[in-house]
């Protein structure tokens, strides 16, 4: 037994034996270093638990100062939203509807983790938030403005049609991005790269494949029963190398989750499949 567990470990990437993901602090808001004023956090907690209420659809606000405090040292804020979505089960199972914000004010990065039930679409609407009322809050200095102008525009640009289930583009009902802005720099490129984004996961978790030594092993990881209060959850980890087609699996542990149950509270084992939007002040 106890050579078995050794043989699983030396199997497992080493930033995941390294780095420990950090446990929810609510099912609304998590504000591991203290960046949020208190009354900021009451309101953006009110606005979750009200978009949760109404619509069903959970949505997450995450912030902290650094990535690297919080287990994030060795990955893209990317693979970490991502990562962190998926460990907690952000969202229902079934619609993987889901929503995680993460800002890192230290490392001056924000990023709108979609579940995996977003069309590809839903990222650039996603990217458009974050350019035109997120971002000019943050380079302002206002950071608890910012969080709340994102969760209201999110509710209303991404959740109310995205529960019609009627088709949008990426800019219908959204204002124009400032000059400056993220996708205005990165131009139609960026834009075209974001409708596939979520169909190229590889090259945001690229590790060395064992069998050809190809940088071309894509790890994603699947939560097949997502963690409570009162007892751990599991997942499936999948490697596949896009070069010689190599391809593994294994299982690995979700530590207890800290967040309230209830009856419309807690997280529902909802996934996301690296769908979403990032930007930069």
């Amino acid at each position: 037994m106890l050579l078995r567990a050794l043989a699983l470990c030396l199997l497992l990437p080493l930033p995941v034996l390294a780095e420990v993901l950090p446990k929810p602090l609510s099912d609304t808001v998590s504000d591991y270093d203290n960046v949020l004023t208190a009354e900021a956090k009451a309101n953006v907690t009110a606005r979750l638990a009200a978009i949760r209420a109404d619509t069903g659809v959970h949505m997450v606000v995450v912030v902290m100062d650094r990535l690297a405090a919080h287990g994030g040292g060795n990955m893209s804020i990317e693979t970490y939203a991502e990562t962190l979505f998926n460990a907690w089960g952000v969202g229902d199972r079934k619609r993987d509807d889901g929503m995680l914000l993460l800002v890192v004010t230290g490392d001056r990065v924000v990023r709108f983790a979609l579940g995996s039930g977003y069309d590809a679409v839903y990222d650039g609407r996603a990217q458009r938030v974050i350019d035109t009322v997120i971002l000019p809050e943050f380079a302002a200095g206002r950071i608890d403005a910012g969080i709340v102008a994102g969760v209201t525009m999110a509710r209303d640009q991404l959740i109310a049609p995205f529960l019609k289930g009627q088709p949008v583009t990426m800019d219908e009902g959204l204002p124009e991005p400032a000059t400056g802005s993220s996708l205005w720099l990165l131009g139609v490129p960026a834009i075209a790269g974001l409708l596939f984004y979520r169909r190229r996961r590889a090259r945001i978790a690229e590790k060395t494949c064992p069998n050809c030594h190809a940088v071309s092993l894509a790890i994603t990881n699947e939560v097949l029963k997502a963690p409570t209060s009162a007892s751990t959850g599991n997942g499936l980890r999948h490697a596949t190398c896009s070069v010689c087609g190599h391809a593994s699996r294994e299982t690995y542990s979700i530590s207890r989750s800290s967040s309230r149950s209830g009856s419309n509270g807690g997280f529902g084992g909802g996934s996301s499949s690296g769908g979403g939007a990032t930007g930069r002040w």
